[in-house]
């Protein structure tokens, strides 16, 4: 993805803009909500406009050299510079006429409760904890989609009632079977189905914004340090 942005001609190059604004605006915004301690309006109005300038002046992205680190680094490289003077990034909002990229309401209560109170959080972090969620809600969608008809709806309903319950109140494989009608051999055997393409999922995910088989083992590791 990065790469066919850094290539493309700018007429080409927005759609893919917008689907990477699509990708990290829970990370972005959840940034600014931390590093600017204003209302949750002005921190939406203040992501719209860092995306409308990565949509815009596209130039920043053919900056980005893949040998000297990951892409996330890099974009929250350029959104630490964006939010440094908050003068401009007022003026930029009152430039941008509240013009909006794509909704930003969807989700947001989830986001909440990874940060109860912004003001007292370290934007990084944020920034990670929202990359994450939104990397492994995106993956978990997709199997979802994936196992929804025929017996493959059995498997993911064995992973819901077994990886997807709480951990203080997980069932026992022979709990789930009980509950299913199904052999417990075959709640292992469904689990190890819908793992193993969650984890395929994952991968494919993180392998849009990296660039080697090393950026990608290393986001692999982030995301589940």
């Amino acid at each position: 993805m990065i790469s066919r942005l850094r290539k493309s001609h700018a007429d080409l190059r927005r759609p893919g803009l917008e689907k990477l604004s699509r990708r990290y605006w829970k990370p972005v915004y959840q940034y600014v909500r931390c590093a600017w301690a204003k209302s949750n309006e002005d921190a939406k109005d203040l992501t719209q406009t860092f995306f409308v300038w990565l949509l815009e002046g596209g130039e920043v992205l053919k900056k980005y050299e893949p040998e000297r680190g990951g892409f996330r680094h890099y974009l929250k490289g350029l959104l630490r510079n964006f939010m440094a003077d908050q003068r401009k990034a007022l003026g930029r909002i009152k430039r941008g006429g509240g013009v909006r990229v794509f909704p930003l309401d969807d989700d947001l209560m989830a986001l909440k409760e990874l940060v109860p109170d912004s003001k007292a959080s370290d934007p990084d972090r944020v920034f990670d904890a929202a990359w994450k969620k939104q990397i492994l809600d995106a993956a978990l969608a997709r199997v979802r989609e994936d196992f929804k008809e025929g017996d493959r709806a059995v498997q993911f309903r064995v992973f819901e009632e077994y990886d997807l319950s709480s951990p203080d109140a997980r069932p026992t494989y022979a709990d789930v079977a009980a509950k299913l009608g199904i052999k417990e051999s075959d709640v292992r055997n469904h689990l190890f189905a819908v793992r193993e393409k969650l984890r395929a999922e994952i991968r494919a995910e993180l392998a849009e914004t990296v660039t080697d088989s090393r950026e990608l083992q290393d986001e692999w590791n982030a995301l589940f340090a």
